[in-house]
Formats: C-alpha cells, sequence, structure tokens
C-alpha cells in the first residue's frame, strides 16, 4: 500500500435499474448504502463484528460523506473500495472510492466510526486488538 492510496478492501457491485433516480443516473443515496457494504467488509477484518458479537463493544457511525465526482447510469458495475486513514482514542476514520469500469473514480466519501460498548452505552477506547488489526490490514501504516 502507498501512503496516497489506504485503500484495502474491495468489492463489486452491479448497479441495480430500481437504483437510479427521476434523472436516470444512480440515486446519491445509494452511494451510502455500497460504503456500509464495504465498510462492514471491513469491520469484519479488523474484528470489530466478532467484537460486538462476543462483548457488545462494536462501532457505531458518528458521521458519513460523500463527494460525487461523475454520474453513473445503468447498466453499470462499481468497485468501490475503503480503508482506514487515522485511529484516534475513540474513532477511526475510513475513506471509500466508487469507480467504474472505465478506471474513473464516480465517488469518494468518508466516515467516523467510534468505539461503543452496546452493553454500558458509552464510547470506549478502541481496543489494542483492534488497532493492531487495523495496522495489519493497512500494512502496518498505523502503530497498535
Amino acid at each position: 500500500m502507498s501512503a496516497s492510496s489506504p485503500f484495502v478492501v474491495s468489492i463489486e457491485i452491479p448497479v441495480a435499474w430500481g437504483e437510479q433516480d427521476a434523472f436516470g443516473h444512480l440515486n446519491n443515496v445509494v452511494y451510502f448504502r455500497y460504503f456500509e457494504s464495504v465498510r462492514m467488509h471491513f469491520l469484519d477484518r479488523i474484528g470489530v463484528l466478532r467484537s460486538h458479537d462476543e462483548q457488545g463493544i462494536g462501532v457505531i457511525l458518528a458521521s458519513t460523506t460523500c463527494d460525487f465526482k461523475r454520474p453513473v447510469k445503468w447498466p453499470a458495475r462499481l468497485s468501490i473500495r475503503c480503508g482506514c486513514t487515522s485511529v484516534g482514542n475513540t474513532s477511526f476514520t475510513i475513506a471509500y472510492e466508487a469507480i467504474d469500469e472505465q478506471g474513473e473514480v464516480v465517488a469518494k466519501g468518508t466516515s467516523v466510526q467510534v468505539m461503543y460498548d452496546y452493553r454500558a452505552e458509552t464510547k470506549v477506547r478502541v481496543p489494542d486488538a483492534v488497532r493492531a488489526a487495523i495496522a495489519s490490514v493497512q500494512d502496518g501504516s498505523f502503530a497498535a
């Protein structure tokens, strides 16, 4: 992984006809769904889904953004990819890209996930195991 490309998880998604809006292009809400799909694969790889199941420690979405670069029309297939760009005390940030079949970036986004103890209903420090998993998945870019 290069310093300029944090993207380590990627999924392919065919655009469905019904995801278009009245203007004939992929509806803006759909990008957030696509980002969520690749985010769940990332969270699985870093052990957050298992941690949530076993200890009640998971994440809660604090914010998400999307910058739309080019319209997408059906039929299309997009590559949606993500990776972690920073780890704080109680949160970490993920960056996203949606790329069309011609290799053009059609959307970029971010999200901030806060580590959350669902039993105590409070945010918690990013666990050392999650920090280490992020560092491993990101090719050692972040110290555990």
